[in-house]
């Protein structure tokens, strides 16, 4: 028997199904194949520190964490990640390996990125929706509630003057960020040069959301040409 076949057997023996209470996590007991939450990473709990990081105040680490889970440019964040389809979701990132087995053999390898690491699970269950919904109210920081508009950008300071045009009840408004050396929590807010009254929301770790009547927001704007500028801590 060769050194790999006996390296083989003595892994499926020790995830081999015995029966009576679970002693091992059943996922990784059951599957074929090296992914998921037995893989390199799975995205859903990626998404979920990066939420993580955006409450606590981390802008740089928050959106690194968002790069490393965008497919577009991947490869300058994570050195070992292979090319991936620019438009899709990937729910977990996964050793280019061919089984667990080769998994288990090449571990050093897989942790050192010596092994590429390939796009898992495309598009599968609400990650896709839990990504966006970071990037538009972690990042840009904007959520439109039932009455209240609240705003908490969370947005590293090289990406001082970042500009994006949205649109507010069908009228354009471009939304500017002037960032600090913290780049989170709003300290000022400005519509077509009309300085915003607002409240301060609870945030154990840093200054936290601002908030506001959506009425008093949407009756300043105009048509067209709207403008407004977030200054962040």
């Amino acid at each position: 028997m060769s050194v790999l076949t006996q390296s083989r057997s003595s892994l499926a023996a020790r995830c081999a199904y015995r029966g009576g209470l679970s002693t091992r996590f059943q996922r990784a007991e059951t599957s074929s194949f090296f992914g998921r939450e037995i893989g390199l990473m799975y995205v859903h709990a990626h998404l979920r520190y990066a939420e993580a990081m955006a409450h606590y105040g981390d802008a740089d680490a928050f959106f690194l964490a968002l790069r490393q889970a965008n497919p577009i440019g991947m490869h300058d964040v994570v050195s070992c990640a292979a090319r991936r389809q620019a438009n899709c979701y990937y729910s977990s990132s996964d050793a280019d390996v061919a089984d667990r087995y080769e998994a288990a053999e090449r571990y050093q390898d897989v942790r050192s990125g010596a092994v590429p690491t390939e796009g898992g699970w495309r598009v599968y269950s609400s990650g896709a929706g839990i990504a966006m919904r970071l990037v538009h109210q972690c990042f840009l920081g904007i959520h439109r509630g039932r009455a209240r508009l609240t705003f908490d950008p969370v947005i590293p300071r090289a990406l001082d003057g970042l500009a994006v045009d949205l649109t507010f009840d069908g009228r354009p408004v471009r939304v500017v960020y002037r960032v600090g050396a913290v780049g989170a929590g709003p300290v000022a807010l400005e519509l077509n040069g009309s300085v915003l009254r607002f409240e301060r929301e609870a945030n154990a770790y840093r200054p936290g959301a601002v908030s506001l009547p959506t009425a008093a927001f949407v009756e300043r704007l105009r048509p067209t040409d709207n403008e407004l500028v977030i200054a962040l801590g």
